[in-house]
């Protein structure tokens, strides 16, 4: 039987805090939904560590890391926006089982090249671009099902389960990898069997779902109008929506860029291998963890512009002083910290975006966000080029100097974020 969204009726809160876990315990549709975010998270962090590390070993360059998540971003940059209008056009349930079996198909490839011992780096651009065209329409699809399954009453909390997910599989899933390509002498192949095994649970909890996600009404214009009359809506109706997407390419751009240099700042700054590189993008996942369950407590937040602005800053000030530092437990320290603002952000801003937009354009606006991944290849590259020009401390100060500017603008820009 078909999930029915949660409403004020149903349930209400009789105290500021509430269950952590009110939306999964009201709603098995998005319980499976989450489980599936949960898999997928493991898969993307085991890929990308994998993906990094390959790339690292074929060239020894941070500017090669830059290219190669460049194509994987590209597609988020020239048909990201249309898989926004895919998720607002089309079932979603059917939609995302398709390109679910697309990335496992891409995992299954990496793993037979890798196996073999024929890869290449052009085989890494070529699959880094196939897994981020399913990306580019795999985050809206999900993102915009869940008010259909928990109300808008919930999306806060359902938002911050799904990073709480994204979380735990951070914490887990880049530490096994990195131990698991450090027992097998450097060979990556096995994190791709690891993701291709991920994604069949993936697929399993979709199967799951009873929801259709079938779109609120039908849409008569061609998909290139609905694209034009998403851009449209965020430029003259809902302004908001604009500036919040701006704000996100701070954090969500420059600030997570520091991501692709951090083979080079494990290996040249702590002098150590695949198990430190895994173990701080892990260890980062703890604060991620602790801030996540907080928001998913927090009923309905009314600091959430607030939030933003110090979280931008907190994350910008922490990628700069890792740069800096050449310990690895005072880098373990710091990677907490941007976790726990990567977590608070990235969740305020998705939840804020579906909060205010008209339901017809969710999957749309959603898609803009993820505009940050392009950027955030740009700025990989022009980081990696510092770093092999400079030093890697240079590379990650131009991270977290951007992320900081680009926060404070928005703010001074678009004053009634405050107020969110």
């Amino acid at each position: 039987m078909k999930n029915k969204p949660v409403t004020s009726n149903n349930r209400k809160s009789k105290s500021r805090f509430s269950n952590p876990l009110t939306s999964i315990n009201l709603s098995s549709d998005f319980k499976y939904l989450w489980l599936g975010q949960g898999g997928q998270g493991f898969a993307m962090w085991s890929e990308m560590i994998a993906r990094n590390w390959l790339t690292y070993q074929i060239t020894g360059s941070a500017l090669a890391i830059g290219i190669v998540n460049l194509f994987r971003a590209i597609p988020f940059v020239s048909l990201g926006l249309f898989g926004g209008v895919i998720a607002d056009r089309f079932p979603k349930r059917k939609t995302l089982m398709i390109i679910q079996f697309w990335s496992l198909s891409i995992y299954i490839v990496m793993l037979i090249l890798i196996s073999t011992g024929i890869i290449e780096l052009w085989h890494i651009y070529i699959t880094a671009f196939c897994l981020g065209l399913g990306m580019a329409i795999n985050q809206p699809l999900r993102t915009s099902f869940i008010p259909q399954m928990v109300g808008k009453e919930h999306m806060l909390n359902a938002m911050s389960l799904n990073s709480m997910a994204m979380g735990v599989t951070r914490l887990i899933g880049p530490a096994i990898v990195g131990y698991v390509i450090a027992i097998s002498n450097d060979n990556v192949a096995p994190a791709y069997l690891l993701s291709a095994i991920a994604y069949l649970f993936v697929i399993f909890t979709t199967i799951k779902i009873n929801d259709a996600g079938n779109p609120t009404q039908i849409h008569k214009n061609s998909p290139l109008n609905d694209f034009t009359d998403g851009i449209k809506y965020m430029f003259s109706e809902n302004r908001t929506v604009l500036w919040l997407v701006i704000l996100a390419l701070g954090p969500l751009a420059f600030g997570f860029s520091y991501i692709s240099l951090l083979p080079v700042y494990v290996n040249v700054k702590l002098n150590l291998g695949a198990e430190a590189f895994g173990g701080i993008q892990s260890i980062s996942s703890i604060g991620a963890l602790i801030s996540a369950s907080l928001l998913a407590s927090s009923g309905n937040l009314k600091i959430k512009g607030k939030l933003l602005f110090g979280t931008t800053l907190l994350y910008g000030a922490g990628v700069i002083i890792m740069g800096y530092s050449s310990i690895l437990l005072i880098s373990f320290i710091i990677a907490i910290f941007i976790g726990a603002s990567q977590s608070v952000f990235r969740t305020l801003i998705s939840s804020t975006i579906v909060d205010i937009t008209d339901e017809k354009y969710r999957g749309r606006m959603i898609s803009m966000t993820m505009l940050d991944m392009g950027m955030a290849s740009i700025a990989s590259i022009v980081a990696g080029r510092i770093t092999d020009v400079l030093d890697i401390t240079y590379g990650m100060l131009f991270c977290g100097v951007l992320c900081i500017i680009i926060g404070l603008l928005t703010f001074i820009s678009h004053k009634k974020l405050f107020k969110i």
